[in-house]
């Protein structure tokens, strides 16, 4: 009994000599390129944005319906109506040709703008040479493809486009040159279906109503002829919607 106690005694002797022996610790120093940073991106030789793609567009024929409204026109029916044709070079790459005929009609601000009866001056803008119909040929880019989901059973595809063409604008009795720019948005709510959405803005020179309306249209009785009045610069827009058809087997 006596060894063993002698025993403990020396192990807890050993113990706390060791505990307080001087402890040297070796600093080990990397490289800052070779320590981690906050976030770390995976690198992929062929990266995919979207994958399970619903939709493919390329060398496919897009046909649709658009109804639209013009934004800046003040004096005749902003109504219009027309249709879209598209075909997709690729995903991102289309031609774009898109027409439109304007309603006839004139807007609350005429009789605003014309003189009482009994007047002798009359403004007459009813007779003033009004946008009849249009046509563009554009250039269409999609920048953005991406789906959303609004529930867990249903998902809607959409794209993200710009557009730059440029046209001819029938105005009175007389066609003037057109250049266009503009932004879309499509909602695929099947591969072949959507709802297609445009907001084109439009440059063109075209018949100076105010210029000499007094010896233009204050005489006049009928329409007038666009070219009785000289040109000046008009900046439009027009915003356009209606649903499109991918046409299958293109």
């Amino acid at each position: 009994m006596v060894v063993k106690g002698f025993g403990m005694k020396a192990l807890w002797m050993v113990l706390a000599l060791l505990a307080s022996a001087p402890v040297h610790a070796e600093v080990i120093e990397f490289p800052d390129e070779e320590l981690a940073t906050e976030s770390v991106l995976p690198v992929f030789d062929h990266p995919v944005a979207v994958k399970a793609r619903n939709v493919v567009t390329e060398k496919r024929i897009e046909l649709g319906a658009m109804g639209g409204y013009n934004l800046t026109e003040a004096f005749f029916n902003q109504l219009s109506f027309g249709g879209t044709a598209t075909y997709h070079l690729t995903e991102e790459h289309g031609i774009n040709v898109f027409a439109s005929y304007n309603l006839p009609g004139e807007t609350s601000y005429v009789p605003a703008l014309n003189p009482p009866p009994g007047s002798n001056e009359s403004l007459n803008l009813q007779y003033a040479p009004r946008p009849k119909w249009m046509i563009l040929g554009s250039y269409q880019y999609t920048g953005f493809y991406g789906k959303m989901s609004f529930s867990k059973d249903a998902v809607m595809n959409l794209s993200l486009y710009g557009l730059a063409g440029v046209g001819g604008i029938y105005i009175g009795d007389k066609t003037f040159p057109v250049l266009s720019v503009g932004l879309g948005q499509k909602f695929y709510f099947s591969p072949n279906f959507a709802l297609r959405f445009d907001l084109r803005a439009l440059i063109y020179q075209g018949p100076d109503l105010f210029a000499v309306p007094k010896s233009i249209l204050s005489t006049a009785t009928s329409e007038q002829s666009a070219s009785r009045f000289t040109n000046r610069l008009h900046i439009g827009s027009i915003l356009n919607a209606g649903v499109i058809w991918l046409v299958p087997g293109t």
